[in-house]
């Protein structure tokens, strides 16, 4: 499972891939389901952002969690059917237990910080370039002063040029803290947990913070031999305070990248100033305007258990998963080149409810027969029910930036009011055998209905089959001491996907007065009354093997997983009105190695040295095999900066290669200096060798896809000190950054942008040797910023991702002091990061969780380096 934490942003999202992405247009987040309830996962946010989308697991404590538990192969997903396609990640929260009760309070505070800034240019080297530009193309006389170039760029300026860091202006070490206090217990009849916690996040960007306080309540009763109920409830309400961020030109991060160096904050009167002709302030961006956005919600289910018989249990379920999202956003215009009309202002207020509703009925059986045969079994239905119904508005006209709520507004410009739902019914049953330990059989079927397909569509049907033999126990390995462990096993099945939205497969109408302002109807989205389920098919063979007393013990896994009739909104031509068709085309792969080993280092006795490893290494190779009649598919940033193409994995980018720089003039062909090229622009390959440089020279330049990724994880134990040391790493993946064609412009199109010091290499004079180009305004055809090969790096990373260094106090202390236990720690995320990626972070996601996007960097928000100290206190 690769977990990558898509942006710095305070609550944001995070892509969980389990065994590679299976899907191109559907969901690729595996299902999340929290004590026995799948969990509301995805962005329901209206308001764009950027691209960061929310998080749902942001709205659990984590001390809450007891443990997590994830299902990669069909055999064990299966039981999930037609969400399972992307794995199952249960998480088991924390219950009581028949004891005295218990106190626990947790606490940390601490602070965040950019662990990593990358070298732009200052004032005077900034100066030095722009004036270079000018004078090469003529617009300036050799011998410009910076003078000269600011006459005749900006008409002069009414201030002193100055040197502002705008790295350094927008960004902040930010405090971070957590508080959580929790009682548990209970006697044979009652078992109670119950908690509280706060959270606060400020972000290491100006504007930006994240703030939770939620509380559980897990209540189990006993109230007879053959009777237990039980409840688990939480309730959250999270405060994000978001920015514009990531995949935009218009944010406080962003336009701190693009902002010119000469240009201060403020004008002496106050007001601010706007450093680059494009965009905005980017201080201003990041205090002057509103973006707020609260979510309330709550989490309970239910459950009763009857048994039958001895090994005959009748149980019922009801859960409920209910968020409520209000979103507040403001856009001042008390700065030069905000987004909303000059005097205005505008504001958009939005509000979304969703609820998904879970009943369900299980019956399950257990037996032994002669000691020796072991039977279990499950059957049971379900159904869920989800809604989401959503309101938006948008006013504009306010007096002036201290009215800022949408009831100030002059006038109301644009609004909506949606309601959808889906429903998903399903029966499920499970049969497990067992032989003397020895030989392991299971089989499961589940049959799903979706609301999201057409009648005679609707029902996806997923069995699965998996078989073991733990061989160790054979008489011929039984006395061998030092294998502990040797068990061979063999699965395959079927699992499924709809998460593509609801109503896809109908034509759609909306209400319409773009003709002359006439009330009516038009058609929004075309009809595929055949759209179906996609199909993921799964094979995996493993083997799990034991040494010493397993104190080595190594799991080896193999798998193939194939998705079929892929869920995608496929291009089709412009002509009739619509722009793509849902329909299922084509087919991707997946296929690797998975390695787990954990071992018992030293094992000390008493208080003695610990030291306990674990490793994890994955192999995924990720092939798109099938697209509709085998046509590429283009998409991004620009008109040909991503292709999905069969043969490549998702992810792959598509772009010119660049050999370096033309050094003199009789390096290049005579074709490109017709078409403008000098000494000192960008050689681009003639990939089809006929001298030109066209679009058939566009070609794969790399993809986001790793060879490896892993987890390395050392605890250490001794007396009353334990560290914990975890390693996360990623290799042969790269990341597109198309953010550099413009941080490296040189003057190009007449940009004022400040640039990366790469550009101090530039080219500047015949026979220079160099991969950055000439400082130029009028380049042809815009060639040395064009999609290719030059913003294309190795994105591998080995990341210090989390070390943690504990002190537990001695019992006789802690008993003086009338406690149960205490703890204290000191804790760092992203510690350290050793990496060749020139950007902010490699762990990137410019749109959130999208699963086309990954490894594409463009102003996104980067993640901190974060040192806290805590404690543990227990009574």
């Amino acid at each position: 499972m690769q977990i990558t934490q898509n942006s710095g942003t305070p609550g944001a999202g995070i892509s969980v891939r389990v065994r590679g992405s299976s899907s191109i247009s559907a969901n690729n987040q595996p299902l999340y389901v929290v004590d026995g309830v799948p969990l509301t996962s995805g962005d329901f946010s209206q308001i764009d952002f950027g691209g960061q989308t929310a998080n749902a697991l942001a709205d659990l404590n984590p001390n809450d969690i007891e443990s997590i538990d994830v299902l990669k192969d069909a055999s064990a997903a299966a039981i999930y059917g037609s969400r399972a396609a992307n794995g199952v990640v249960i998480i088991t929260t924390k219950r009581g237990a028949a004891r005295k009760t218990q106190i626990n309070f947790n606490a940390y505070t601490g602070i965040q910080n950019m662990w990593k800034e990358p070298g732009f240019l200052n004032a005077d080297q900034y100066r030095d370039i722009m004036v270079e530009a000018y004078v090469n193309d003529g617009y300036l006389e050799p011998g410009a002063t910076f003078e000269d170039f600011v006459d005749f760029y900006y008409g002069g300026l009414d201030f002193a040029p100055t040197s502002t860091n705008w790295i350094d202006e927008v960004t902040r070490t930010a405090p971070i803290q957590n508080y959580e206090l929790s009682f548990s217990g209970g006697d044979p009849k009652t078992r109670y947990y119950l908690s509280g916690s706060y959270f606060d996040q400020e972000g290491i960007v100006i504007g930006s913070r994240y703030q939770r306080y939620s509380a559980r309540l897990n209540l189990d009763h006993t109230a007879s031999e053959r009777f237990t109920l039980g409840t688990s409830i939480q309730l959250s309400r999270s405060q994000s305070d978001r920015i514009v961020s990531d995949n935009t030109l218009y944010g406080p991060f962003s336009n701190a990248l693009a902002a010119s160096p000469i240009w201060p904050v403020y004008y002496e009167d106050g007001s601010y100033t706007q450093p680059n002709y494009f965009y905005t302030n980017p201080v201003a961006e990041g205090t002057e305007n509103d973006n707020e956005t609260i979510n309330l919600r709550a989490l309970a289910n239910i459950y009763a258990k009857y048994t039958i018989t001895p090994g005959l249990d009748w149980q019922v379920r009801a859960g409920i998963d209910a968020l409520d999202i209000d979103e507040r956003n403001f856009t001042a215009t008390n700065y030069p080149g905000s987004l909303a009309a000059p005097t205005e202002g505008q504001a958009v207020n939005a509000t979304s409810t969703v609820t998904k509703r879970l009943l369900e009925t299980t019956l399950n059986y257990a037996r032994t027969l002669g000691d020796v045969h072991q039977f279990s079994g499950v059957i049971g239905a379900s159904s869920e029910h989800n809604t989401i119904k959503a309101n938006t508005l948008t006013a504009l006209g306010f007096p002036d930036e201290r009215f800022r709520y949408a009831g100030s507004a002059v006038k109301v410009n644009l609004g909506s009011n949606t309601f959808v739902e889906d429903l998903l019914i399903s029966a499920f049953g499970r049969v497990n055998y067992s032989y003397q330990d020895r030989y392991l059989l299971g089989v499961n079927f589940r049959a799903d209905g979706s609301s999201r397909f057409a009648q005679g569509r609707r029902w996806g049907y997923f069995p699965s089959v998996a078989a073991g033999w733990r061989i160790k126990e054979e008489s011929f390995l039984k006395d061998f001491d030092a294998l502990s462990e040797l068990k061979l096993r063999a699965s395959y099945g079927i699992t499924g996907n709809n998460a593509i939205g609801n109503f896809v497969y109908v034509g759609l109408v909306t209400a319409d007065a773009s003709y002359s302002d006439q009330p009516g109807i038009a058609l929004t989205q075309l009809p595929n009354p055949d759209l179906k389920w996609e199909e993921t098919r799964q094979l995996n063979i493993g083997a799990d093997i034991g040494f010493l007393s397993n104190r080595i013990n190594l799991a080896v896994d193999y798998y193939i997983k194939q998705t079929e009739d892929l869920l995608f909104f496929r291009p089709i031509p412009t002509q009739n009105g619509f722009a793509n068709y849902a329909s299922n085309i084509g087919s991707v792969e997946n296929r690797g190695f998975e390695i787990a080993l954990n071992s018992v280092n030293i094992a000390g006795t008493g208080d003695g040295f610990n030291w306990t490893t674990d490793l994890n290494l994955s192999f995924n190779r990720n092939e798109v095999t099938e697209l509709y009649q085998g046509q590429d598919i283009f998409y991004g940033f620009g008109a040909n900066s991503l292709v999905l193409r069969e043969g490549e994995p998702i992810g792959t980018f598509y772009g010119f290669i660049a050999d370096g720089v033309y050094s003199t003039t009789d390096e290049i062909p005579a074709s490109r200096q017709q078409e403008g090229a000098q000494a000192g622009d960008v050689n681009f390959r003639d990939i089809n060798g006929d001298g030109l440089l066209t679009d058939d020279d566009l070609t794969v330049i790399g993809n986001a896809q790793p060879d490896f990724v892993g987890g390395f994880t050392n605890n250490f134990t001794y007396k009353g000190f334990d560290l914990n040391v975890f390693l996360q790493f990623s290799y042969g993946n790269q990341i597109a950054n198309p953010a550099h064609q413009y941080q490296q412009h040189l003057g190009n199109d007449f940009l004022d942008d400040n640039m990366l010091d790469d550009v101090l290499d530039r080219w500047q004079q015949e026979g220079n040797i160099s991969d950055s180009p000439r400082a130029t305004v009028d380049d042809p055809n815009d060639n040395n910023r064009s999609n290719s090969s030059r913003s294309i790096y190795d994105g591998s990373y080995l990341r210090f991702k989390n070390v943690i260094l504990g002190y537990t106090l001695p019992n006789s202390l802690v008993e003086r002091l009338k406690l149960r236990t205490l703890r204290v720690y000191a804790q760092a995320q992203n510690l350290f990061t050793f990496t060749d990626y020139p950007g902010f972070d490699p762990e990137v996601n410019f749109a959130g969780t999208s699963n086309t996007t990954i490894g594409v960097d463009f102003y996104t928000f980067p993640q901190a380096r974060t040192i806290t100290l805590g404690v543990n206190i227990g009574l």
